[in-house]
């Protein structure tokens, strides 16, 4: 899909290899994918970068996808972010949706669900 080229996505876990086979997924679809390991990273990116999507883990060392979440909801209002998690007890679809995420996608996930989630999100 060379015409989403442009679309840029920032996806953030600090599990490498997910991040890592995630990204090459996502490129071979053809959107720009902005990898980061941990919230600092991903908001100093989404700051330089503007990406129209976020995806996310919600537990970090650092910080939590909270953290993330709020943030572009200040600064990139415009831009939907998506919470990926395995704390499937701690956190429902209600309150990720609460919380400012645009859906909810449990691990561990397969590219396919992956995708399918985006395209619902973004409508592409």
């Amino acid at each position: 899909m060379s015409d989403l080229a442009p679309y840029k996505i920032l996806f953030v876990d600090d599990e490498r290899g997910l991040v890592e086979t995630c990204a090459r997924h996502l490129r071979k679809l053809g959107y720009h994918c902005l990898p980061a390991y941990g919230i600092d990273e991903a908001i100093a990116l989404a700051r330089a970068e503007a990406p129209n999507l976020v995806i996310t883990d919600l537990n970090f060392p650092e910080r939590d996808g909270y953290d993330l979440a709020a943030y572009v909801r200040a600064e990139l209002p415009r831009t939907p972010v998506i919470l990926i998690t395995a704390h499937h007890s701690s956190v429902s679809e209600a309150a990720a949706a609460q919380a400012g995420f645009s859906a909810y996608l449990r691990k561990p996930f397969s590219l396919t669900e992956l995708s399918q989630i985006i395209e619902k999100v973004v409508g592409t």
